[in-house]
This record gives structure tokens, C-alpha cells and sequence, in this order.
């Protein structure tokens, strides 16, 4: 029971900026069995964000005050991960676009300097989440909690496939490199089990349009990633978490009026 709770506290430590138990050390191997921790990492991540998501709705009149309390949320996100996916998002980007060669792509990326494709990358994801993410608080907070969870949940799970699909490309240490060939397939079950109830128990019918979405970004991050560089790169997978979170957010705001204008189940 201990040796599971250190391997999902390293999860925690690897993924976000949250404090965790003084006893828990790096440890690769922990590291490389946390992975099937990544996706109730993501739903604790969620989770907090919707806390301080319905601190700020209780602050700020609504429907004024929405936008603040959205870009709240979207800062605190930011804040318990160490922006740590939108790294790998810019970092991606400025190699995926400024490089054509599988080396000079991985060159690009090791810069921790952002370039234009970068810049543009971040700024195009950051404010679509939040329109997207205003759109669907509008439908009250319950949802917009639920979808938080799920979308974060459903994020980290597609580290879970990538890892287990694709080899890792880079030779030398990285940050990520512990976790090539760390998911097995019963972890992958696993942690893909969890992410399934996660969204069937807040969304139900829902979940519907969040599995289609999920799996037709991840499908398309692995065989971009495969044709591009090979394999995957820690930011890749950073690159791969925001997209599959901003598949299911467009998803769910599909899904959201599309309820509202056709005779199906109320919301959540």
C-alpha cells in the first residue's frame, strides 16, 4: 500500500507544482509505474480548477464576472502544473514548424527559447480554451466541474496511449525519457478504465461525443508524431495533452447546444 502511494505521489510531483509528502524521493522506477496514476492526477487538477472556478462565480455577479472567473480557473491550471503541457504545446510547435528533418525538428526543440510558431500556438490555444470554457459555463457550474474533470482526466490519458504506441526518440537523458516503455498493457487499461467512468459518472450520455473526441486528437497525435519525428518527445506528449483538452472542451460545446436545439437527455 505505501510503495503504491509513493508511486502516486511521484505522479503528482512530476505533473504538477503541488506539495507532496517529504518521504517521497525520485525514484525512475516509481516514476515509470505513475503513469497509471497520470489520469486521477488529471481529475484532481480539474477539480481544483473548478474550486476556484465557483470561488470567483461567488465573487463577481454573473453573467458579468463569468469571463474573469474563467481566466481564473485557466490561471490556476497554469499555476498547479507549472505550466508544464503548454511548454511542450510551444515547444512542439516551434520544432514541428520551424524544422523539416526528424533531427532538426528535435534540434528546434530542445531550445527553451519560443519562437513564432510557438507564440502562436500558445496564444491560439489559450484563447480558444477560454471561449470555449465560457461557452460552457453558461449552462451552469455543475456541468462546466464535470467537464473540467473530464477533460483534464481524459488529457493525461493520452500520455497513456502515446507512450504505450510510440518509442521514445530522443537518446540522451530527458525529462521524460523514465517513462519509455513504463506502460504496460494492463496499466493502460487501467488508467484508460478510470478516465471511461470518470466521464461516464459526471457526464453520462455525454461521454459520447468526449470518446470520439479523445481518440480521433490522440489517433491523430500518434501518427503525426510517427511520420514527423518517429516516435514521441516529452513535449510531444506535453503538445498531445492540450489538444486532446481542447478536443473534448469543442466537443462538449458542440454537444452542449446541440442538446438544447434536439430532443435529447437534459444536461448533467
Amino acid at each position: 500500500m505505501k510503495t503504491q502511494l509513493n508511486i502516486f505521489l511521484t505522479a503528482v510531483m512530476f505533473l504538477t507544482r503541488l506539495p507532496v509528502a517529504r518521504f517521497v524521493r525520485y525514484d525512475a522506477d516509481y516514476l515509470s509505474r505513475s503513469t497509471v496514476y497520470f489520469p486521477l492526477v488529471g481529475m484532481i487538477v480539474g477539480g481544483l480548477c473548478s474550486a476556484v472556478l465557483w470561488l470567483l462565480m461567488q465573487i463577481f455577479p454573473l453573467p458579468r464576472g463569468l469571463p474573469l472567473a474563467v481566466l481564473c480557473s485557466m490561471l490556476a491550471s497554469v499555476l498547479i502544473t507549472g505550466a508544464f503541457h503548454e511548454d511542450g504545446l510551444a515547444d512542439a510547435a516551434d520544432g514541428f514548424g520551424g524544422g523539416m528533418a526528424p533531427e532538426r525538428v528535435l534540434e528546434i526543440m530542445r531550445d527553451s527559447r519560443i519562437g513564432t510558431y510557438g507564440a502562436v500556438a500558445l496564444w491560439f490555444g489559450l484563447t480558444l480554451k477560454f471561449f470555449l470554457l465560457t461557452e460552457i459555463s453558461s449552462f451552469g457550474f455543475f456541468y462546466v466541474a464535470g467537464v473540467l474533470m473530464v477533460a483534464h482526466t481524459a488529457a493525461r490519458a493520452s500520455s497513456l496511449w502515446l507512450i504505450f504506441r510510440c518509442r521514445y526518440v530522443r537518446s540522451e537523458s530527458a525529462t521524460s525519457k523514465p517513462f519509455a516503455g513504463g506502460v504496460t498493457m494492463p496499466r493502460l487499461l487501467t488508467g484508460f478504465a478510470f478516465a471511461l467512468l470518470v466521464s461516464i459518472g459526471l457526464l453520462q450520455w455525454q461521454s459520447v461525443p468526449v470518446l470520439i473526441a479523445f481518440f480521433i486528437a490522440v489517433f491523430g497525435c500518434e501518427r503525426y508524431f510517427k511520420s514527423r519525428i518517429g516516435g514521441i518527445t516529452g513535449d510531444a506528449l506535453g503538445a498531445a495533452n492540450q489538444i486532446v483538452e481542447l478536443s473534448v472542451y469543442l466537443a462538449l460545446a458542440a454537444a452542449s447546444n446541440l442538446a438544447i436545439q434536439l430532443p435529447l437527455p437534459p444536461l448533467p
